[in-house]
């Protein structure tokens, strides 16, 4: 069979001000015949595109109530994974719950559930490591995963998604992530100098890592903060090579490498999370920031009880910093450390 890597970026975090930025890069594989833009309906019913209804868990009859639970054991472990764009996965009353059920089936695929989250995140970012154990609401923050779905549900979505993508012959290979905390977010802001060119450059790393030496490999991507021309920053991280531009639009920036013995295409496109396989990577750097907004509210709510959390936006961001400002300072914590420089 013939078969092409596909290459799937995307982060959550870029726009707030404070909280991780976490840019995410899956390899699968999959026949050449399966483009990513058709993975949707060949995945299908294991996997849905659109939201579920919650079945009612029980009967209003009492006691009928452990058959109800029984009979709703077994739907759950039939229903589709909801995999989207993270944004509309965590829209809701249901948005935790439906983010966490999706991220840990696409994780579970490589790793063992329940897990550590901090493991987890080691695992995923060996270079993160310091920042674990340094950055305060990091350090102190033990927790197993899942947090709050139930084990067996999770391991039903795993197996769910599983048999979906065996049974097209597609495959998740690997899984590599940036975890940039706001004080390694600084720093390598001052390296780089722009925001976008950041997400750009480290995006195009985590490609980089994951290309396989031989073949063809596909890499997808939304567009990072309107840029339109990316090829610079392919030269930066694949030297030495021909960067052929195909195109370059608002809506697609194409390019392409060719070696004597690997063809790396690249695409930049808007609405990237489309595709099944971006969304995935969306779905995983949104839980993961999400997860370490859960230690940072719960760090600072500790010190200060009364204290709203945050999401991070840069307009309650501002409320949450002065709310928290005489704790800096009694700490000794840097703003640098809470808070990004852009």
């Amino acid at each position: 069979m013939d078969w092409v890597h596909h290459i799937a970026t995307d982060e959550a975090g870029y726009g707030p001000t404070l909280g991780p930025l976490v840019i995410t890069a899956t390899l699968w594989s999959a026949p050449r015949q399966y483009p990513p833009e058709v993975w949707y309906p060949h995945l299908a019913p294991e996997i849905t595109v659109t939201p579920l209804k919650r079945a009612k868990a029980a009967s209003e009859n009492s006691a009928c109530s452990e058959r109800a639970d029984i009979a709703q054991s077994r739907v759950e472990r039939r229903r589709p994974v909801w995999i989207a764009d993270s944004k509309k996965v965590y829209r809701g009353s249901s948005g935790w719950h439906n983010l966490e059920k999706a991220a840990l089936a696409i994780l579970g695929q490589l790793f063992q559930f329940p897990c550590d989250w901090k493991n987890l995140v080691r695992q995923l970012d060996p270079a993160a490591r310091p920042w674990l154990h340094t950055v305060p609401w990091l350090a102190t923050f033990d927790q197993d995963l899942p947090m709050t779905c139930e084990p067996g549900e999770i391991a039903a979505a795993t197996q769910c998604l599983s048999d979906g993508l065996a049974r097209n012959d597609f495959r998740l290979e690997q899984i590599r992530v940036q975890f940039l905390p706001a004080v390694r977010f600084n720093q390598l802001l001052e390296r780089f100098g722009k925001k976008s060119d950041l997400l750009s450059r480290l995006t195009l790393e985590l490609a980089r890592q994951l290309a396989p030496e031989v073949g063809q490999a596909h890499v997808w991507s939304d567009k990072h903060g309107g840029r339109d021309h990316y090829a610079l920053h392919l030269d930066h991280v694949f030297p030495g090579n021909d960067i052929r531009v195909l195109q370059e639009s608002r809506e697609i920036s194409e390019y392409e490498i060719m070696e004597p013995q690997r063809h790396i295409r690249f695409c930049f496109r808007a609405k990237a999370e489309s595709y099944f396989i971006v969304a995935a990577s969306s779905i995983v750097s949104k839980y993961l920031r999400e997860v370490a907004m859960c230690a940072f509210n719960e760090y600072w709510r500790r010190l200060k009880p009364d204290l709203r959390p945050t999401a991070g936006y840069p307009e309650d961001a501002q409320r949450f910093l002065t709310e928290i400002s005489s704790l800096l300072e009694k700490f000794g914590i840097p703003t640098t450390v809470v808070r990004r420089l852009k």
